[in-house]
């Protein structure tokens, strides 16, 4: 016989269960206002743009310097705020486990690289705590640079120039960002942009090669002849093998030997007419 007792604790559940959309939606976080097609990089409006060589930035020592002087070999920027709770470090570690596997090209004799901060409020200290958990080799040291703007009201437009945008989230408290190595030719051009999370040391490599833009070693035609096998494809944001090359010289393999098969038969036919 159902008790009253019972009739009550199976009516609290079905209460308690029809209640439980109504708590998770109470409780759940409002969706972001901001779309995420805002940190999309139109790379191709961006190619060729040449960051200002007179923009005063410091370094890791305290030292002042101008973006120009790291002229003379391409450079790796990375865009990223020394206080993040740990997406710039595992993009930096990142950058760094990549360039680990390129074999063919060496940080300091080919490339440097550039951690600059877009945060106004980074400084010194920060910079130096956030440059501890990176523990770079010894030899990397005077090839890695980390730095932060001097004037921070420069930090909007030198970042877009790059097409890098970022937005501060009060509610994280945290910035929204790419995650992108902006790849820049010797005299400071943008040439390419590598994805984090979302490329391989293949892509690095070329990325590499084509910010130096022909300035190779005998010993490294090589690798820029591989490299011709590969293209960039803007839709994926990494290089695939380059399709209208091998299409290319397939028909004009085809069309080479159509010729020599038709000289050799009329050759032939000749000879045979001779004789």
């Amino acid at each position: 016989m159902i008790t009253q007792r019972f009739l009550a604790f199976l009516f609290g559940c079905i209460v308690f269960i029809v209640s439980l959309p109504v708590e998770a939606n109470y409780f759940r976080h409002r969706e972001s206002d901001i779309d995420p097609d805002v940190f999309r990089i139109v790379e191709k409006d961006y190619m060729g743009v040449k960051l200002d060589p007179k923009l005063e930035l410091i370094d890791q020592h305290g030292k002042e310097f101008k973006f120009g002087d790291l002229a003379g070999k391409p450079t790796i920027l990375v865009w990223s705020y020394y206080t993040c709770d740990g997406s710039c470090s595992a993009v930096n570690a990142e950058l760094k486990s990549l360039l680990e596997e390129v074999k063919t090209q060496k940080i300091g004799e080919h490339y440097q690289i550039l951690t600059l901060s877009f945060d106004k409020d980074d400084n010194l200290e920060s910079l130096k705590e956030f440059r501890t958990y990176l523990e770079l080799p010894p030899e990397w040291e005077q090839s890695w640079t980390f730095a932060f703007i001097k004037d921070p009201s420069r930090v909007v437009t030198e970042t877009k120039k790059t097409g890098f945008n970022f937005f501060w989230a009060p509610q994280d408290k945290t910035f929204y960002h790419p995650n992108v190595f902006i790849m820049l030719s010797a005299d400071g051009r943008i040439t390419r942009y590598i994805y984090a999370l979302t490329n391989n040391e293949k892509d690095m490599g070329l990325a590499l090669l084509e910010a130096r833009q022909g300035n190779f070693k005998m010993n490294e035609t090589l690798d820029f002849v591989i490299g011709l096998c590969y293209s960039y494809n803007y839709a994926e944001g990494r290089y695939t093998y380059n399709i209208p090359l091998f299409v290319g010289l397939g028909a004009l393999f085809i069309g080479i030997s159509m010729l020599l098969g038709s000289v050799l038969l009329f050759r032939k036919k000749n000879f045979k007419e001779g004789t």
